[in-house]
């Protein structure tokens, strides 16, 4: 399997966080590389610090883009969520058509369409593009060492995958969402 190919890279639908486990997972091995593999010239060990060191950059403002993400869909968004399941609960639970209950429906939705264009979008747009800058970086990386070392090198690089390419395939931990899941036979 080459990660040139596609089958080691994460889905580019796949969301920001899974973005950074994999990228996360990338670094490591790399740094491992770099650190342990007594196969690699002194020539190479230098250029995998290299790609080490701009893949933690892009790690970073990843991570810059998906924390606020992820803080605004657990405590902004959750909020008007809830208020929508509210006022559905009202109108459906409303006797004769109650006016007020419509209108309180009617001022979440407004309030939750307000949300969506002025935080969420801009929130959306800079996580989407910190994604497409990371598999820009490794598919750049990927050249480069597979021409520098080997595509055996670069394949090593990459953990499995789960769901099809969404996440990270991680059978040791119970709390991950890929728990169990094993990844396709290449």
């Amino acid at each position: 399997m080459s990660a040139r190919g596609g089958e080691a890279r994460l889905s580019a639908e796949a969301s920001g966080l899974r973005h950074l486990r994999w990228a996360r997972e990338v670094l490591a091995s790399l740094e491992a590389h770099a650190a342990h593999n007594p196969r690699l010239s002194a020539a190479e060990r230098e250029a995998v610090r290299a790609e080490a060191d701009a893949l933690r950059e892009a790690v970073d403002a990843l991570s810059g883009a998906v924390k606020p993400y992820r803080d605004f869909l657990e405590q902004t968004r959750v909020l008007h969520r809830g208020r929508a399941r509210v006022g559905a609960f009202l109108c459906a639970d409303a006797a004769g058509g109650d006016e007020s209950a419509r209108a309180l429906s009617a001022a979440f939705e407004a309030e939750r369409a307000e949300m969506e264009a002025s935080a969420r979008r801009p929130l959306r747009e800079a996580l989407a593009a910190a994604k497409g800058r990371l598999q820009a970086g490794l598919a750049g990386m990927e050249e480069r060492l597979e021409a520098r070392v080997s595509a055996a090198f670069v394949e090593s690089l990459y953990p499995p995958l789960a769901s099809g390419g969404a996440c990270v395939a991680d059978d040791d931990d119970p709390d991950d969402d890929a728990t169990a899941v094993a990844a396709p036979a290449p």
